[in-house]
């Protein structure tokens, strides 16, 4: 039994360095993308999903390396929140309600992997109808996730409420960016959603470790 519970412990630690690791491979592989942008990449003016289009999409010119890293990125990426959303439901299972809002949060984030890696298979210069549904698949479907789990969050005695606040905020602000508002600046609001929503995923993968090692420890 302990032999069992141990390895428990180690596959769900396993499952938040994956996650660890496919965020920090999102940013890094998004900005090296940027650099391989053909005719160059305006941080302020082009949104990330230019980075997977088979063309630049004001010259013309040819994408095919940004491209490549725009589907690792995404692909990448997408494939490390299925353990993530997995293990994270682990934590919640104080009562009822906070297992009813961690169920359902992490169905809603699973269903949402494959349409980030959308995101990126089908490019919006070519692919534009399943791009954008990918697109809004994914934007509709993570903070959802995220909103249902803030209320668990909220629930549970031991976990500070401060992760719950910033959920809820969180949600707001994207909330905002899907009904049309903050037009002017939406490139750089996209950007600062898309790498948040990374950041959250790693804040929580961290905190998911810290507890297995304490319960490590207390074993």
């Amino acid at each position: 039994m302990a032999s069992d519970y141990l390895d428990f412990l180690e596959w769900k630690q396993l499952s938040c360095l994956i996650s660890i690791v496919g965020g920090l491979h999102f940013i890094i592989v998004t900005f090296l993308a940027m650099l391989f942008y053909p005719d160059g990449y305006s941080f302020t003016e082009d949104f990330l999903s230019y980075l997977g289009t088979e063309n630049n999409v004001t010259t013309g010119s040819n994408n095919e390396i940004s491209r490549i890293l725009f589907i690792i990125a995404c692909v990448g990426t997408g494939a490390s929140l299925i353990p993530f959303w997995i293990v994270i439901r682990t934590l919640f299972d104080d009562d009822s309600l906070t297992k009813f809002f961690s169920y359902f949060g992490s169905i809603l984030g699973l269903i949402s992997a494959p349409f980030l890696m959308g995101i990126a298979i089908f490019p919006g210069d070519t692919q534009y109808i399943l791009h954008a549904y990918s697109a809004r698949g994914f934007f509709l479907l993570f903070p959802a996730a995220i909103l249902l789990y803030s209320f668990a969050m909220l629930l549970k005695k031991d976990y500070q409420n401060i992760y719950s606040l910033i959920g809820f905020t969180f949600c707001i602000i994207i909330g905002l960016f899907l009904l049309g508002f903050y037009i002017q600046i939406a490139p750089i609001l996209q950007k600062i959603i898309f790498y948040s929503f990374i950041i959250w995923i790693i804040v929580q993968s961290i905190k998911i470790w810290k507890k297995i090692d304490s319960e490590n420890i207390n074993r």
